[in-house]
This record gives C-alpha cells, sequence and structure tokens, in this order.
C-alpha cells in the first residue's frame, strides 16, 4: 500500500489481546472453527503464544486462513500509515501498514500473507 492510501472495509480483529486488521474484500468467507475444513493458523498463537483457540476463521479466496478471537466490521474510509522499514518483513511481509480506528492502532495485515506465514506449506518449509 502506498503511504496516504485510504481504504474502506475492514475487519477488526481480536488475536488473545492484540489488535489486527484485515482489509474485507480479502475475505471470501468467514467460518467457526467447528465448520471449517481446512487448517488455519492462530493470530493469538503468533502475537503472544497463547493457545490457538479461535472463534472465528477468515479465509482468503486462494484457501489461506487465520484463526482469530473475535472480529468487528468497519466501514469507515480511514488512512493507511506506513510501517517502519524495520517491521515490512515481520510476519512473512504480511505487515501493510497501521490504520487509527476505534481510539487505537491496528496493525493491517494481508490475509493471504499472514495465512501463509503462519501455516506454511509443506514445499515451502523445506
Amino acid at each position: 500500500m502506498s503511504t496516504g492510501s485510504r481504504i474502506a472495509g475492514m475487519l477488526l480483529c481480536q488475536a488473545g489481546t492484540e489488535r489486527v486488521a484485515f482489509l474485507a474484500h480479502e475475505v471470501a468467507t468467514i467460518e467457526s472453527p467447528s465448520t471449517f475444513g481446512g487448517y488455519a493458523g492462530s493470530a493469538r498463537q503468533a502475537y503472544d503464544g497463547g493457545p490457538a483457540e479461535a472463534e472465528r476463521i477468515l479465509v482468503a479466496a486462494t484457501g489461506e486462513a487465520v484463526g482469530v478471537d473475535t472480529l468487528e466490521i468497519d466501514a469507515e474510509s480511514l488512512s493507511v500509515l506506513p510501517a517502519p522499514a524495520v517491521l515490512c518483513r515481520v510476519a512473512g511481509g504480511s505487515l501493510r501498514g497501521f490504520v487509527q480506528a476505534r481510539g487505537a492502532l491496528w496493525p493491517l495485515m494481508s490475509l493471504v500473507d499472514f495465512g501463509r506465514f503462519l501455516v506454511p506449506s509443506s514445499r515451502e518449509a523445506a
């Protein structure tokens, strides 16, 4: 994302005590852990090492998935604040920047890249 770009339509999610945001158009479906047939990495486990007890699974059209504890849909148009260069490779390069919403700063992640980072394929892991 370019510096100062504006976005509308986000999912604001909790992962344990941490926050994470995704662009709504990246999410093909929202599943429950009991109905999701694939494997999803846990954002909570990635952030604070807590147990992977996701309440919702965000699934990209390409199949990557990330488990989060809670989510809220936010339709406001917000500016994307750039990520410092030192953070650009964090979590497999999935950090796109930050948005300020509801009085807090939220890391904006790519659902596909974060899902791949959390659950690398056997080919990527080799």
